[in-house]
């Protein structure tokens, strides 16, 4: 079920990507960030099955996605969090996963959102 889950959610990142991606160049690979390199190397000691073409940073970016949707229009940030964390689950992973991979993601892609995630 894990593994489903996170090709689900997967495919939503990827879906994200190829959007994002679709005025580029279809044969050039975006080049990945240090902050990519070292975002994917977090997520893999996470062991969260994932499949072998899946672009981990694109997963990191949706998780801010999730929490901006989240975000907006709101005084009060933790249902935003919360619902970040649920959405994750729903999605196959762990708590302790899917806080880890919130937190993960906020600190490299959207550290806007930090002072929303507690220590």
């Amino acid at each position: 079920m894990l593994a489903a889950g996170c090709v689900a959610l997967g495919c939503a990142a990827a879906a994200v990507t190829a959007a994002g991606a679709a005025s580029a160049d279809p044969t050039e690979d975006p080049v990945p960030t240090a902050a990519d390199t070292k975002f994917t190397e977090a997520f893999n000691q996470l062991g969260i099955p994932v499949a072998p073409d899946q672009n981990i940073p694109a997963l990191g970016r949706q998780v801010c996605d999730i929490m901006t949707s989240g975000l907006k229009g709101q005084i009060n940030p933790v249902p935003a969090v919360r619902g970040t964390v649920s959405t994750l689950e729903s999605n196959g992973l762990t708590k302790p996963q899917a806080v880890t991979l919130l937190r993960m993601s906020v600190a490299t892609y959207c550290p806007q959102y930090g002072r929303y995630i507690g220590r």
